[in-house]
């Protein structure tokens, strides 16, 4: 089952969206980076506009922190895979993300091979999930 999934980067630091953005062949996992977004009301704009399969999120952002985006992205496209990119590792922090079902929690700065293997892990989730998704169809 292949088909293009959708990632969305969200950070306010555009040097950091630019390194995520060069550190995973994309390609190579049928995965495109649909959006980026600098703060989380933007993030969310721009996931329920491109339906994000997967979106890369820091937790400190303007307008909006990144666990509130979380919440709300969970409402509203339940499927979307989340991952924290960020420089804080405080326990509640990671409680919380655990508690929305957060798929991996990364401290910054990111490994670009770490990040991969993650993307790679994510991409293996998705084909699963659609294989599922597709089988309870018929």
């Amino acid at each position: 089952m292949s088909r293009r999934w959708k990632v969305l980067i969200a950070d306010d630091e555009p040097i950091i969206r630019e390194g995520i953005r060069r550190a995973v062949d994309w390609g190579a996992l049928d995965m495109e980076v649909c959006a980026e977004a600098e703060d989380g009301e933007e993030a969310l704009e721009k996931a329920l506009l491109c339906e994000a399969d997967v979106m890369l999120v820091d937790l400190n952002m303007p307008i909006m922190h990144g666990l509130e985006l979380i919440r709300l992205i969970r409402e509203r496209l339940p499927s979307c895979i989340v991952v924290i990119i960020t420089g804080h590792d405080e326990f509640e922090y990671a409680r919380e993300a655990i508690r929305l079902d957060v798929q991996e929690y990364m401290l910054k700065p990111t490994n670009p091979g770490e990040l991969m293997q993650i993307m790679t892990r994510i991409r293996e989730r998705l084909e699963q999930n659609a294989r599922l998704d597709a089988y309870l169809d018929t």
